[in-house]
């Protein structure tokens, strides 16, 4: 992708198709952004990278007519422009993919495609324009979904793209994409990234805001990083590299995160899967994982790996088999039949499924709390003599950032939201805990003060899952790594044998030579 040239005259962009200049917005007790100024150009794609917190999320909502800036300006093609709502904004010609979906499940893929700017003849709603309009929509974009399948029906990483092309359907000159690859497989991630160089070439604006700083090298031609609502540093992506880009994230130097010795782990055996077989897999499941052990499971969409973990936690059914969890053999029927024999796990979609968004911070960590003597929080933590004080231990131990111990969870940022999700896993005095997808959607500050905590959970004693599509993820955290493919565990990795190429490698099928045999 070619560079783009920055072209700023006293803070102001030379033909800018989209600017902002000084914006400041403040909620109770708290300055969100404190006077950023911003321009993207025509075929410029401008990465906005910050940790959760750091302001990106209001900017946006700004751009998008959702909030108004207590003070200062945004300009579309020289023009000041004062948005009431979204519509205005999409009108005006910004278009947003959003982290929060805006799908209707009821309706069908074309349906949401066109939903708010329908297409309709004499009144009426074509349908019949509007489906072929869709699949030809979905035809460019290189994307194989259904236009009839109900979005209800979709996982994540289907309705993320019915989320997208939602966006792209409408007139835009600006598009601002929020962690669109969140929810993504490496396949759909790479779709993505030419769709976007080829709005690109388009000459389209993107501002792609993205965790995952290898992204920013990869599609974006400048790099703008927000910390604590300020804008920190701005610099084209050529002239830059991860470790600048982290530090002035962090306002200082990352501290590394030590998986420590291998061999760490007890040798005493938490859970055990014994010729298990589940859902449409002809073969069976067997491993184990021992108490204080980190294991890894990897594996791409439809090798089994999430039917394994449902299973685990009592929202598949277990066909044939046996499950032990401490030597005891259990049955599951569903999620409490789970929580009982000691099991507790963590949805990848911490949103529909994690957080009770009408709740607070407190509650929402107390809500599985057991009513048994709690073996894993009297290992981590002095007994509470009440809620408050025990969301107070848990605050001061994992480092959660709230405002008050009554905030609703939704005021938090992601990582603080897992990091109350994982909090609540320690209530429920689990000695299995599954994970997955524990940092999708996490800062890198966060992201290693969660890596940090599971190793605490495993060090206390915990058999700790961590299945995830982050292949480096587990090559840093785990202990052992299980790789599935198409229902098959094909690789065992342990070690030093835990390689980034090694679980990408065994991922697609193909056979991993190690030192470990």
């Amino acid at each position: 992708m070619r560079s783009v040239p920055l072209l700023r005259v006293k803070g102001m962009a030379m033909n800018a198709i989209l600017q902002t200049d000084n914006l400041v917005q403040e909620y109770p007790g708290v300055r969100a952004l404190k006077g950023v100024s911003l321009s993207v150009h025509p075929g410029e794609v401008l990465a906005l990278v910050g940790e959760n917190g750091a302001g990106k999320s209001t900017l946006i909502r700004m751009l998008a007519g959702i909030e108004k800036p207590v003070s200062g300006t945004i300009a579309l093609r020289g023009r000041e422009q004062h948005f009431k709502n979204s519509a205005e904004s999409q009108s005006a010609g910004i278009a947003v993919v959003s982290q929060e979906f805006r799908l209707v499940d009821e309706l069908t893929v074309g349906e949401n495609i066109f939903l708010g700017h329908e297409i309709v003849h004499n009144g009426i709603i074509d349908r019949k324009e509007s489906r072929q309009r869709a699949k030809k929509l979905l035809c460019d974009l290189g994307l194989d979904l259904d236009v009839d399948r109900y979005v209800s029906s979709l996982t994540v990483g289907d309705q993320q793209l019915v989320e997208i092309s939602r966006a792209l359907s409408r007139e835009f000159d600006v598009i601002v994409m929020d962690e669109p690859t969140a929810a993504l497989s490496g396949v759909e991630i790479e779709r993505l990234h030419v769709i976007v160089k080829r709005l690109a070439q388009q000459g389209k604006a993107v501002i792609y805001v993205s965790h995952h700083l290898e992204e920013v090298f990869q599609i974006c031609d400048t790099v703008a990083v927000l910390r604590n609502g300020e804008l920190v540093d701005i610099s084209p992506v050529s002239q830059t590299d991860e470790a600048h880009l982290i530090e002035h994230m962090l306002g200082r130097k990352p501290e590394p995160f030590n998986k420590g010795s291998q061999e760490d782990y007890d040798a005493v055996v938490g859970l055990q899967v014994s010729n298990v077989r589940i859902g449409r897999f002809p073969e069976r499941f067997n491993f184990l994982v021992r108490r204080g052990e980190i294991l890894g499971l990897a594996g791409l969409v439809g090798s089994g790996r999430a039917e394994m973990t449902r299973a685990l936690f009592g929202q598949v059914p277990v066909l044939e088999g046996d499950i032990t969890v401490d030597g005891k053999k259990i049955v599951l029927h569903n999620n409490r039949d789970a929580i009982r024999a000691g099991i507790f796990m963590l949805s990848e979609d911490r949103k529909a499924e994690g957080i009770i968004p009408h709740l607070d911070v407190t509650e929402n960590a107390m809500v599985s709390k057991s009513r048994r003597i709690l073996p894993l929080w009297d290992r981590l933590l002095p007994v509470p003599a009440s809620e408050n004080e025990a969301f107070e231990q848990l605050k001061r131990r994992m480092s959660i950032r709230v405002r008050d111990n009554k905030q609703l969870i939704t005021g938090l940022s992601g990582g603080n939201q897992q990091k109350v999700l994982l909090g609540r896993a320690i209530l429920t005095g689990c000695s299995v805990l599954i994970l997955n997808e524990p940092t999708r959607g996490v800062d890198v500050g966060a992201k290693v003060e969660i890596y940090q905590l599971i190793k605490n959970l495993a060090d206390s004693g915990v058999s700790v899952i961590v299945s995830s599509s982050d292949a480096p993820e587990i090559a840093s955290i785990a202990d052992r790594c299980i790789v599935l493919f198409a229902g098959v565990q094909i690789a065992e990795l342990r070690g030093s044998d835990i390689t980034e190429d090694n679980i990408v490698t065994a991922s697609v099928g193909q056979k991993v030579e190690t030192g470990h045999e």
